[in-house]
């Protein structure tokens, strides 16, 4: 075994008595040595669309003994500035190419498989405290680690652990506003703002949401990022009871969807047209407008593509009870089918929760509807399958301690 994986005897004994491993790279290296079924392996590595190529995860964390030395030998006077500088831009180069392909991993896999790797590279970290101000390099580093706390805030999110998520986005937002990176401050709101209107905090979501608008304000145009932000601003009108301010707002975000960006953070991750028409329909619900969210979603759901298996399950689950509303169950229960058919390797808490509030929906039709009964037994056991996300977050954030998590 040691021969096939290119380890020593030692080497593998210490990887099958010690903490379980996190590195995609790895596992799916082994993974393919071994030739496991890909049905069997909970993680999925994403293709690269345009050259067909799988994205490395490899490489990251922090620089290596051997590039350090090579960078003291070629400029052995450089000053302790300098070489922490310099360190510091390796460094931020490896945690954006991580920030990317973990991106990428998570439309496939979902936050409930991917949070204990974002937190693991967290904590195994190594930075020393960066003086605000003092170099470009410096704020590239605050921005880069206020990327990852913001993504590791995302899948805490997506794990079910909703304090560790606003104690990550709140670390990251404290560390992008350092960096003087107004995009990533105003893409933090925009989550802050979301985690918001999750729990039905009107207030708070309008807060972050302004917020993120006024920092917009003071960096290059970027439609995207400002549609976001009113869209978030529009779900909040709605839960805080204003119909018509709310739908004015999402007028005016999908009008900056398409305005044009004349320069962009490095940091700031995908907002497209399938993002969008998620938060038009969450604002649509809100307020009763059943049609025009059932428009939304379809034209979605047609162009998006296939990787992207979260947001399409949370696309047509949400589908799913704009159908029920309309007294539309067969087509409800065949959606839902095509929902559990597709899921099978993700873990993710926001499309548990979902599947748990269809099953509430479904119930009330179970005597008037044949197909209802065995379609509930279904989501029973999907929900029951997946229990364990819905605590991994708590878990995996008391097993790295608090003081860790930023």
């Amino acid at each position: 075994m040691a021969r096939w994986l290119g380890l020593s005897q030692a080497q593998l004994s210490r990887i099958e008595n010690g903490p379980a491993v996190v590195h995609l790279d790895r596992l799916a290296h082994w993974a393919q040595l071994l030739q496991i079924p890909a049905r069997l392996l909970w993680f999925a590595l994403p293709a690269d669309h345009e050259g067909g190529k799988t994205i490395s995860f490899a490489g990251v964390g922090k620089p290596s003994l051997r590039s350090t030395r090579n960078n003291r030998e070629i400029n052995p006077n450089a000053d302790l500035a300098g070489t922490r500088d310099h360190q510091r831009q390796g460094a931020r180069d490896e945690h954006l190419n991580f920030v990317r392909s973990l991106r990428l991993a998570d439309r496939r896999v979902g936050g409930g498989h991917l949070y204990a790797t974002v937190t693991t590279y967290l904590a195994g970290r190594v930075a020393e405290p960066v003086p605000v101000g003092a170099s470009t390099p410096g704020k590239a580093a605050l921005a880069a680690a206020a990327s990852l706390n913001e993504m590791a805030g995302w899948m805490a999110h997506d794990s079910g652990a909703a304090g560790p998520a606003r104690r990550h986005l709140g670390e990251a937002l404290t560390l992008a506003e350092k960096s003087h990176d107004h995009h990533l401050v105003a893409q933090i709101h925009a989550g802050l703002s979301h985690l918001a209107n999750h729990c039905g905090d009107a207030r708070g979501a309008l807060f972050h949401a302004r917020n993120g608008l006024e920092h917009l304000r003071q960096a290059p145009s970027h439609g995207r990022l400002q549609a976001r932000l009113l869209a978030m601003q529009a779900r909040g009108l709605a839960i805080g009871g204003q119909p018509v301010d709310a739908t004015r707002a999402l007028a005016d975000a999908e009008a900056s969807l398409h305005k044009p960006i004349t320069g962009a953070s490095e940091w700031l991750s995908p907002f497209d047209v399938t993002s969008f028409a998620i938060e038009a329909a969450r604002c649509l619900l809100r307020v009763g407008d059943l049609a025009e969210s059932q428009r939304r979603l379809q034209a979605a759901l047609a162009v998006s593509p296939a990787d992207r298996v979260r947001s399409r399950a949370l696309a047509q689950l949400m589908l799913v009870t704009v159908l029920l509303g309309k007294g539309q169950i067969d087509e409800a229960c065949v959606a839902t089918h095509a929902v559990l058919d597709e899921i099978a390797g993700l873990g993710s808490g926001i499309i548990i929760d979902q599947l748990q509030h269809a099953s509430i929906l479904f119930g009330s039709h179970a005597k008037a509807c044949a197909e209802v009964p065995p379609l509930l037994d279904r989501l029973r056991d999907t929900i029951h399958e997946r229990s364990w996300i819905g605590t991994v977050g708590e878990l995996r954030s008391g097993a790295i301690g608090d003081e860790q998590l930023g």
